[in-house]
């Protein structure tokens, strides 16, 4: 009954357990000092320096379906004059009132969980009088155009103050830097070293030395044979008491 149950589960579970590391998005880490800079552990790297402009909003956006209008700086804070926006990463202008949506000093990299290939930049504010925090989340996407396009995607849910932008421009579109290996990288070489080294150093000893001949050349035999079996009936019996 066991083993019936696992081997009808067992193609899945190995499937997501492949997939899994596939299909999550690295996370960039935030540069010291910068809030528009961030490089993942691959030695990807963001940098939306060359797109900043001091004191004033870079970018304008609006929303079509009201007419709202949406301001965003990226790396250093603006402040437009008679408003409650000061010192913000971006400002909504709503029906002739102006609100913070977002501050420079809480900008965050984080990943995409439905698309790993994206990573968004987060902002938000601290609480207004009736507790509201407001949050400006822009996913940043690779382009073929020199010249940075910012646009209006949604807020949602409605009236929640939760704003979603994309940000596209050719230079989003992420390569590794060229400064080296990564240690995963590294480490994933010195593992293939050794395996080969375990391999061809285990053949040439079993067949000079023992006189080794076929199959039985294979370093540690027995156990390589019954490894797939090993591990059927490991899996199983986690599949059997997990479920």
């Amino acid at each position: 009954m066991m083993f019936t149950k696992c081997d009808s589960m067992l193609p899945r579970t190995l499937i997501s357990l492949f997939l899994l590391p596939v299909l999550s998005a690295e996370p960039c880490a935030k540069t010291p000092g910068s809030n528009c800079k961030c490089e993942t552990p691959s030695g990807i790297k963001i940098d939306l320096s060359p797109l900043d402009q001091s004191g004033t909003p870079r970018f304008t956006t609006v929303d079509p379906s009201n007419g709202d209008t949406y301001y965003y700086n990226p790396c250093s804070a603006f402040t437009i004059p008679g408003s409650a926006c000061a010192d913000v990463a971006a400002c909504q202008d709503h029906k002739g009132a102006d609100y913070s949506i977002g501050l420079q000093n809480t900008a965050n990299f984080t990943g995409d969980t439905t698309d790993p290939t994206k990573i968004h930049l987060v902002y938000h504010t601290e609480p207004d009088p009736k507790g509201v925090i407001r949050e400006t989340n822009i996913a940043l996407e690779c382009s073929d155009s020199t010249t940075p396009e910012f646009k209006f995607v949604k807020e949602d849910p409605p009236g929640k103050g939760k704003f979603f932008f994309t940000l596209t421009w050719n230079q989003l579109c992420y390569k590794p830097s060229s400064s080296g290996l990564s240690a995963g990288s590294i480490l994933c070489i010195i593992f293939l070293v050794l395996v080969i080294v375990y391999f061809v150093g285990g053949i040439l000893f079993l067949h000079f030395v023992r006189g080794a001949t076929g199959a039985e050349l294979i370093p540690n035999h027995s156990f390589w044979k019954d490894l797939p079996y090993l591990i059927r009936v490991s899996t199983c019996m986690s599949i059997y008491f997990i479920s």
